[in-house]
């Protein structure tokens, strides 16, 4: 019996350290922020690290991260996750903390879209480095006063000095004040109004380029953009976002353009369009399709 709950007990202890080792550290680094992707161009292209790229490979590219950390990338859109492992300097643009391999971004599901919102763990502890704690050298020590000087007993006595006598307190003494004159008085100058806010930049609501009767009870389909890059498609949608909008994504093939990604804001009510035309001309849209939906 004992033989036989021995190699029970081992796998039970690799499958329990897999799982620790998966997890974030508790005292770990944690980061949120917008991630990208970079994909087979760079292939065979030295990374920071000195390691050649590979974009099947789970790697990443980050601002401070010491090359070899590993940590755990989460797409805040749809909770997918993957391991990376840091080998690499970036990204150099604003606003994003994370640049993934392609490996890497089809397992989070942003091909398309080319970025998302990320939280970053690290499943290692961080190790600061111990210069950091080194306490800074002390002072040196004060210079020791000189030794008093001895005169050699050749020299004749100094006579000292000779002191005053004391005035007698008898004698009345005439007591003169100086007289201080008085400082002028400085008025400062009142300090300057504030300047007023410039006044907030008004845009007109985004028009319908089809004509079309919109009933207050029918549901419609507004697209505001076609787009071949995905990035541009990305940047539409981030806007729409801002504007309290709720967007989606479509993917079609143009028979002259090829692939291309629609943006559009769907389910929107007759009795609600002009009020959603207002935030698109908010968020800086001037013309946009619409279609009723069945």
């Amino acid at each position: 019996m004992k033989r036989s709950i021995i190699p029970i007990i081992l796998v039970f202890i690799t499958l329990s350290t897999a799982l620790f080792a998966q997890a974030p550290s508790s005292g770990g680094f944690r980061q949120e922020g917008i991630a990208s992707w970079y994909g087979r161009e760079f292939d065979g292209r030295p990374t920071a690290s000195g390691e050649i790229y590979d974009s099947s490979q789970l790697t990443a590219a980050h601002l401070t991260l010491p090359f070899g950390t590993k940590v755990i990338v989460t797409n805040k859109h749809n909770n997918k996750r993957v391991t990376v492992r840091i080998n690499d300097r970036g990204p150099f643009v604003s606003a994003r903390v994370i640049d993934v391999s392609r490996a890497a971004a089809e397992q989070l599901d942003m091909i398309i879209t080319g970025t998302a919102p990320v939280l970053i763990e690290s499943i290692d502890q961080i190790v600061v480095s111990s210069s950091a704690l080194t306490p800074p050298p002390a002072p040196p020590p004060a210079a020791a006063a000189p030794p008093p000087v001895t005169p050699p007993p050749d020299c004749p006595p100094v006579n000292p000095p000779v002191v005053p006598a004391a005035p007698d307190v008898n004698v009345p003494q005439q007591q003169v004040i100086p007289q201080t004159p008085a400082a002028p008085q400085i008025t400062a100058p009142p300090p300057p109004p504030p300047p007023s806010p410039p006044p907030p930049v008004r845009y007109p609501p985004a028009r319908l380029a089809n004509e079309t009767n919109i009933a207050p009870n029918k549901v419609y389909r507004l697209q505001v953009g076609a787009y071949e890059q995905a990035r541009n498609a990305v940047e539409a949608f981030e806007r729409l976002k801002k504007a309290g909008l709720s967007p989606n994504y479509e993917q079609y093939t143009d028979s002259v353009k090829g692939a291309l990604y629609r943006v559009v804001v769907a389910g929107v009510r007759g009795s609600d369009v002009q009020s959603v035309l207002e935030r698109l001309g908010s968020a800086a849209f001037t013309e946009v399709l619409i279609r009723e939906e069945h």
